[in-house]
């Protein structure tokens, strides 16, 4: 983000398992559940970092799933290659249901349209179980800029004879890259996109001063706001973040950013039997609906997110799918 998990070494490929002393998620006593899914541990493929906003949503979501199956399951950090690596290594997994991933907006609609010569089709590849939640990206400035809203930004950048604000991004592509190459394009300013590793070491370029603005997960950068080390000076999304006094750039008269609240859901290779699919959609269900969970999504930042039908989760994706096509070609960025 290929060798099975057993086989990798180092910080970014190593097996990060969730738990407590034996390192695994321990499935408790639970009802007797049919066996369509094979007993054993459930391994949920995260295809970026640890700390990566999708990192925090498995992590959390990954105990209760483990209750409902009354099976462990571990994750799997597994990054590279703008999050391609992991999701391929679920595609080509057995179809039995034992390995699910973690993917988002990134992984499916914008890298299907930003990698042209994949080995595989995320959309076509891949069955969503259920969306776990969402989260705005929010338009950041270090504190120290003096920057203190968007129009105080767009009236730096247009002033005559300042060079292009320089924004960060965790890479080309990426929600955050698409989100200002939008925000240049609704406000006529000039740009110019530093890519780097992640999105940690993209936030740290801008706090030293690498990089004028950026779009970050309101959970990635919770703690550095708070902190007031970093200023949010909007929101993308339909509605108010946790975030409070920070305006939605809707709200700030750009309706283009309605739509691209960051979501984040578990999959499985289509290839899954049906009735393995239902147990997992099932389960998932179930443990999304747990109000301490929802509560602890809430808390790190994510919205709540009303659970689809198998129908409407084909849907969604197909409408994602032209949403982000549509934004990556616009914005020119290519990774093949």
């Amino acid at each position: 983000m290929s060798h099975p998990a057993h086989h990798m070494r180092g910080p970014m490929g190593r097996r990060l398992v969730l738990g407590i002393a034996a390192g695994v998620v321990a499935a408790p006593r639970a009802e007797a559940q049919p066996r369509a899914l094979p007993a054993g541990t459930v391994t949920l493929v995260v295809p970026f970092g640890a700390g990566s906003t999708n990192d925090i949503l498995a992590r959390l979501v990954a105990p209760e799933l483990a209750a409902r199956l009354g099976q462990p399951v571990v994750v799997d950090n597994r990054a590279g290659a703008g999050g391609t690596l992991g999701i391929g290594q679920v595609i080509r997994a057995r179809p039995d249901g034992l390995t699910l991933a973690l993917v988002s907006a990134s992984s499916i609609p914008i890298n299907r349209a930003l990698f042209r010569n994949l080995a595989f089709d995320p959309a076509r590849d891949l069955s969503l179980l259920g969306i776990a939640g969402s989260t705005p990206n929010a338009l950041i400035v270090s504190s120290e800029s003096g920057i203190t809203s968007l129009e105080a930004l767009i009236a730096k950048a247009k002033q005559p004879g300042q060079p292009p604000l320089r924004h960060f991004s965790p890479g080309n592509g990426t929600s955050q890259h698409l989100s200002c190459a939008q925000l240049a394009a609704a406000t006529g300013i000039t740009v110019e996109n530093v890519p780097y590793r992640g999105p940690a070491e993209g936030v740290t370029g801008l706090l030293a001063g690498e990089t004028n603005f950026g779009f970050a997960s309101v959970p990635s950068v919770a703690g550095l706001l708070r902190d007031g080390r970093l200023r949010a000076l909007a929101t993308t999304g339909p509605r108010p973040s946790a975030l409070p006094g920070v305006p939605t750039l809707v709200s700030l008269g750009y309706p283009g950013f309605a739509d691209t609240d960051i979501w984040f859901g578990l999959a499985v290779a289509r290839a899954v039997p049906a009735e393995v699919l239902a147990l997992l959609r099932a389960a998932l269900d179930q443990a999304l609906a747990d109000a301490a969970l929802r509560e602890r999504l809430t808390r790190a930042g994510f919205d709540a997110v009303p659970q689809r039908t198998p129908e409407q989760l084909e849907a969604f994706v197909t409408t994602q799918v032209a949403f982000w096509s549509d934004l990556v070609q616009r914005s020119g960025a290519t990774m093949d």
